[in-house]
């Protein structure tokens, strides 16, 4: 068993591994590129995240060793509208087969469609510390890049039709075959590429094409002009040879046997003499307690959305921690409380030096900022939470508050929790509201009986003796307490003391832990508002 357990602390990060396996297979001196990339058809969602981050990783892992790596992400902008995403308005339908990066912005706020959902996805990496070189495939289609990858599919379509076919439960006929072509046309006159199809391709650059939509017809020299978009399974690793990519990760449907990466492996190897990148299948990213969120937005909850209340190093750190093939859920709900929780113990365990090598370098892969080291002084998430609205969001009057309770924080760190505490409370956890009273609740004073109203006033009237977290918490716990009282009775006892004085606090039966609560709010405050002896 101690052998295991030593194993299994000292077992490479799978990131690490996978660095070493490029390193093997990459010349002295060359950059090892990474990739990652989609198609910006709708909001860019954290899912898509997922794929940078996997990539970023291998990246960071790469450069710790002295390698030049860098990350490059697709946009891939020249795909066709396929259907009119949820938020968008129905008369986008008339913008069916035409490119992303040629339909307006739904909003009038970026020059296209495209742009309305990349640059959201695009401001938010470097929060995230990932350093990455965008490319918006449009653009190098439009420049006519990818000239050579084009015609040599194009001289080589009825084998690439050959290989698609083998894949396939069916198969595909002889007539079939001669029929393939791998390029989707853009209309030069409608730019739909629906009902576009290629009459004639000469062998080497002449290419003539008929639209059925609008029966413009011509023939183009596509050494000179492109005219269209490679299919998926071809593009992706023409781009391959293009870029030079060794390593580019991919979603469940990609990895699947005989998903695209099969494929495109093959047509990479058979069609453009190159080694397909290693690759790595990524699991499914789930979102829980989003239903507030504005149903304008669509269905996508993207990774901007999440930083308003996720700290970005916590992100970060979600995914880090667990191998990529597996699925990870993400909170607007109280979860998220846990999820901090467990960030800010693995944090200090980190810090100590006890975290076994995977859960190390999780955490070290977590850190936006390499050079920056994690903060030991770890405010939570809930307490913030809570005191943060007592103080209406103001950092100042929070800072006082700890500065009450005598308990230490890191400024940069609370001003950060703060901002991510509050945004979560308002737009996701009502319930977690906390509105402190600006007068005694002399309703709710008036029905309590004898004792408890006893209790109450014992707490107020001795508050000045036990200002300060230990006594308090001794005095306030000791308050409703008899002499020979059972456990289980005493415990009862403080819970409804402790639920009264919070009902003559914030109307509510909860709160934060009450002596910390009293300690926030300040000693006259509390003492104003349990004052009821003008109403005995």
């Amino acid at each position: 068993m101690k052998d295991l357990e030593r194993r299994m602390a000292e077992e490479p990060y799978w990131a690490d591994k996978i660095a070493e396996k490029l390193i093997g297979r990459s010349k002295p001196g060359k950059k090892i590129v990474c990739a990652a990339g989609i198609s910006p058809s709708g909001v860019v969602h954290i899912g898509n995240f997922r794929d940078v981050l996997t990539s970023d990783l291998v990246c960071r892992s790469l450069r710790e060793k002295g390698y030049d790596a860098e990350l490059i992400f697709s946009w891939d902008d020249y795909d066709r509208l396929r259907k009119v995403p949820k938020g968008i308005p129905d008369s986008f339908a008339q913008h069916m087969g035409k490119p992303l990066a040629e339909i307006p912005d739904p909003d009038d706020c970026h020059d296209s469609y495209a742009k309305h959902f990349q640059v959201p996805f695009e401001q938010v990496m470097p929060e995230l510390g990932v350093p990455i070189r965008f490319i918006h495939q449009a653009r190098e289609y439009g420049k006519n890049r990818y000239y050579s990858g084009i015609k040599l599919a194009l001289q080589k379509r009825k084998e690439i039709a050959e290989i698609l076919a083998s894949f396939m439960t069916q198969g595909m006929t002889p007539a079939e075959i001669e029929a393939y072509y791998p390029l989707q046309v853009y209309c030069g006159k409608c730019r739909r590429s629906t009902e576009t199809e290629i009459k004639k391709y000469d062998g080497e650059n002449g290419v003539t094409y008929k639209c059925n939509a609008c029966n413009h017809k011509e023939t183009v020299d596509i050494s000179k002009r492109n005219i269209g978009k490679l299919d998926w399974k071809v593009d992706w690793p023409m781009r391959w040879a293009a870029e030079g990519v060794v390593f580019e990760p991919g979603g469940e449907d990609h990895a699947t046997p005989g998903g695209s990466y099969d494929v495109s492996s093959v047509i990479a190897k058979r069609i453009f003499g190159i080694e397909p990148p290693i690759f790595q299948g990524y699991g499914f990213v789930g979102i829980e307690g989003a239903s507030k969120m504005s149903s304008s937005k669509g269905s996508g909850v993207s990774p901007k959305d999440l930083l308003q209340v996720y700290e970005p190093e916590l992100l970060r750190w979600l995914f880090t921690r667990a191998r990529p093939d597996k699925p990870i859920t993400l909170f607007f709900d109280t979860e998220i409380i846990r999820q901090y929780d467990e960030f800010d113990k693995a944090v200090s365990a980190y810090l100590s030096g006890k975290l076994p090598n995977p859960e190390k370098r999780a955490l070290d892969f977590a850190k936006v900022d390499t050079r920056r080291e994690f903060s030991t002084l770890r405010t939570p998430f809930r307490q913030v939470a809570s005191f943060g609205q007592i103080a209406q969001g103001n950092l100042d009057e929070l800072e006082a508050m700890y500065d009450r309770m005598n308990q230490p924080y890191n400024a940069l760190e609370l001003r950060q929790r703060l901002v991510k505490s509050q945004n979560w409370v308002r737009n996701f956890a009502p319930d977690m509201a906390i509105n402190v009273l600006t007068e005694p609740n002399k309703e709710y004073w008036a029905t309590l009986d004898k004792k408890h109203q006893t209790h109450v006033e014992r707490l107020r009237d001795e508050l000045d003796k036990h200002w300060g977290l230990s006594s308090l918490t001794t005095f306030a716990y000791a308050i409703p307490k008899t002499p020979g009282m059972a456990d289980d009775a005493k415990r009862k006892a403080q819970r409804e003391f402790f639920g009264h004085v919070y009902q003559l606090l914030i109307r509510n039966d909860t709160g934060p832990r009450l002596p910390t609560f009293l300690l926030a709010l300040g000693k006259e405050r509390v003492k104003s508002l349990l004052d009821f002896k003008h109403y005995n």
